[in-house]
């Protein structure tokens, strides 16, 4: 049997935030805070219409033991600060507040007005992802909002690669993922997007994967082209050590892009590789120029 939401009287809920029952009475009738009538007619506000009122006027909770509640409930918000434009800052607003189908209809937009899906995707997922990230360790987000958003990003990037056409027969194979250590799984995700949008075959291994499988994988596909997306490193010298030998295994006919927030200035230069990619739109464009080259 399903738990019953608490219900809160707008004298409740004053006393909660210190403000006017009268005021609380307003906002009830005039839909800023939803409502919910008795059989008497009485009003009345579940936790749910709560939180939705403090996410979208970014107020807390000034006495949250009126309502039984901990403090920590009234500090966490949406509005994450450091987005460039409007787009990013509202996509931002809306995955933070778990609004999935406004996540969607802003990511459409920036499709709808000429970019690609995967452009699409690193300016809106790839931003917000950051800033949500910064916000949860600043402890501005609970978790659950941070790993929320998460799952609503993969939906998003699926949706975005079901709608791609099918791969043809003769396509060029590209296998990557995250190495071992590093349990990021949204760059994968759009990098195998941004591939699929290439004409590539694109087999993304997942992530926290033993830079061993890779070379497997490489093998096992007959690939053209091996990625890895490096957003977290355990041990550098562990690293450095095995990607060496990855780069090692695949000789001069298969190439190794790399790329990812954790290859810093200090690790690059140990590694072997074919090309590293600051961003997305640089990984692109060195696969495009590769693709053609392989096809000639």
């Amino acid at each position: 049997m399903a738990t019953r939401q608490p219900q809160y009287s707008p004298k409740q809920i004053a006393d909660a935030l210190q403000v006017s029952e009268s005021s609380v009475k307003r906002w009830c009738d005039g839909g800023v805070i939803p409502t919910i009538r008795t059989v008497g007619g009485h009003r009345r506000i579940t936790f749910e219409g709560l939180q939705r009122f403090l996410q979208q006027t970014e107020r807390t909770l000034t006495n949250p033991d009126v309502l039984g509640l901990p403090a920590l409930m009234a500090c966490r918000r949406t509005a994450i600060p450091g987005a460039e434009t409007d787009h990013q800052r509202r996509f931002r607003e809306a995955l933070a507040a778990g609004e999935e189908p406004q996540c969607r209809q802003i990511l459409r937009a920036q499709i709808e007005g000429g970019q690609t899906r995967s452009e699409a995707a690193e300016l809106l997922i790839t931003d917000a992802m950051h800033g949500l990230g910064e916000a949860w360790q600043c402890n501005e987000l609970d978790v659950y909002q941070e790993r929320r958003a998460c799952a609503i990003s993969h939906r998003l990037i699926g949706e975005l690669i079901a709608e791609l056409p099918p791969t043809k027969t003769h396509a060029l194979t590209a296998v990557g993922g995250a190495p071992e250590g590093d349990h990021y799984q949204l760059p994968s995700g759009i990098v195998e997007l941004s591939l699929r949008e290439l004409g590539w075959r694109s087999v993304c291994l997942g992530n926290n994967l033993p830079l061993e499988s890779f070379s497997q994988a490489a093998h096992d596909y007959a690939a053209d082209l091996v990625w890895i997306s490096v957003s977290a490193i355990e041990d550098t010298a562990t690293f450095v050590a095995k990607q060496n030998k990855l780069a090692s295994s695949l000789g001069e006919s298969v190439p190794l892009f790399v790329g990812g927030r954790a290859l810093c200035d200090d690790i690059r230069p140990r590694l072997r590789y074919t090309a590293h990619c600051d961003n997305l739109r640089q990984f692109v464009d060195l696969v495009a120029i590769m693709q053609l080259s392989l096809r000639r």
